[in-house]
């Protein structure tokens, strides 16, 4: 008991430490007060256009921030192999339910009203993850073919190891939740286990372009290069109930021990039941490979619907490396095919070094010899850099809140509805910077 009664009945005594905590909710400690210099928003361009309206959150930690990678790589996912990679998980399922009635609903209130059409989806169907870091995915296995590459003395030889680096993470893409899509100038570093790193940025908003470039850490490899991801048309995936994702752009391996340059082209990417029915993925279409110092090409398709690949598995693919003179018309065009060739083989058999065959689902074989079994491989494990740009996506808040309601089930909906509040926030961000460009733009023409 204290010496002096009165002073316990002193309504003005300050709060003692623990009744200031106790005063605190259990969730403010996944927030901040204020906004720090990292923050990927502008207060006073929120505030102007009324989207301020979130606590911002607290900083990732590197576990939070790193995408791990093991052996049971497909395990809420169905093969079917004629059809496609389904999705098993139901909170996966139920995430992306009534996304089309909530489209149209958005759609037919901007028809009412007048206003610019403008469409958020709502942040329930993304992962805590930016596409910048779903490349990353892709590239995943580098370090271990490329450094095969980087070591070979024969330029054909680790022109299949470039080829199998290209095939050897498409698996990932069977994942069915949408990574956010980066914002203007966003970028994000990474690094292996090796020491090699890996640099993104977004360079264009429409069309969406991000520019990347690896450095292998023992001068084995240089990666470089960009993906402009294409949509396919609305119209068309409303009716075949599928949407065809087109990452548009041009890779670009170099060997520095052989001095060879080897580009390639992903393929396209099907995603069924856009509308109804069971979600699915596959890819689709072909892949293209040019090493035109030492006229050597490479072609692979994928699907069932190639004469190459009749009666076989969604997932299965045929291809071949042969030799190619390019000629000087050739080497002028957009390295980027939209479309595989009817018969984009060689005619004369002699000009064909290998057969390419296999499945991006299982292993990867040149005249049926097994280079790249993938059930028995784990990707080497990418972490987020220590020292990064201020730009680097692990800085955006929705992608911060949304990854705190997946760490933190009992505040879920509610860091959920945090994240959905700094999404639609960003986005009105980026139409009001793309506005000043545009006024911009329009003065300095109206100055000539």
């Amino acid at each position: 008991m204290s010496e002096n009664p009165k002073e316990e009945q002193n309504p003005e005594k300050p709060q003692t430490e623990k009744t200031k905590q106790e005063s605190v909710g259990p969730e403010d400690k996944f927030k901040q007060k204020e906004i720090d210099k990292k923050s990927f928003c502008c207060v006073p361009t929120l505030i102007k256009t009324n989207t301020f309206n979130a606590p911002f959150p607290i900083r990732l930690t590197k576990e939070q921030l790193t995408n791990k990678y093991d052996q049971n790589y497909l395990k809420d996912y169905l093969i079917k192999d004629y059809y496609g990679v389904y999705c098993l998980n139901q909170e996966v399922i139920d995430k992306q339910s009534g996304i089309i009635k909530e489209v149209v609903t958005q759609l037919t209130k901007c028809l009412w009203s007048g206003t610019a059409m403008s469409l958020s989806l709502p942040i329930r169907i993304f992962e805590p993850r930016s596409m910048l870091e779903r490349y990353t995915d892709w590239f995943s296995f580098a370090p271990d073919l490329l450094s095969k590459a980087g070591t070979c003395k024969d330029k054909i030889e680790a022109f299949k190891y470039v080829i199998l680096f290209s095939l050897s993470a498409l698996f990932r893409s069977s994942e069915q939740l949408k990574p956010l899509n980066p914002m203007l100038g966003e970028t994000y570093e990474c690094e292996w286990e090796d020491g090699s790193k890996f640099y993104l940025e977004h360079t264009c908003h429409t069309p969406p372009i991000s520019h990347f470039y690896i450095k292998s850490s023992k001068n084995l490899f240089i990666v470089s290069g960009y993906i402009d991801m294409e949509m396919g048309g609305v119209v068309k995936a409303i009716y075949k109930n599928s949407i065809q994702m087109i990452p548009k752009g041009k890779i670009t391996v170099y060997l520095p021990e052989l001095k060879q340059t080897i580009s390639f082209q992903f393929p396209k990417i099907t995603m069924g039941g856009a509308i109804w029915g069971q979600r699915y993925v596959y890819w689709s279409d072909h892949m293209k490979f040019e090493d035109t110092g030492n006229n050597l090409k490479a072609i692979i398709a994928f699907a069932n619907g190639r004469k190459e690949l009749k009666g076989k598995r969604i997932h299965d693919i045929y291809g071949q490396l042969y030799k190619y003179n390019y000629n000087s018309n050739e080497l002028k065009k957009p390295f980027y095919n939209d479309y595989i060739p009817s018969y984009p083989f060689p005619s004369n058999k002699e000009d064909v070094i290998s057969e390419i065959t296999g499945s991006w689902l299982e292993e990867i074989k040149f005249d049926d010899k097994v280079y790249f079994n993938i059930k028995e491989t784990v990707a080497p494990q990418i972490y987020p850099s220590e020292k990064v740009l201020d730009s680097d996506a692990r800085y955006r808040e929705d992608k911060e809140w949304l990854q705190l309601s997946w760490d933190n089930k009992e505040f879920n909906k509610t860091f959920e509805g945090y994240a959905q509040c700094w999404k639609l926030a960003l986005e009105a961000q980026q139409r009001f910077d793309r506005g000043l460009r545009k006024e911009f733009k329009d003065k300095k023409a109206l100055k000539k």
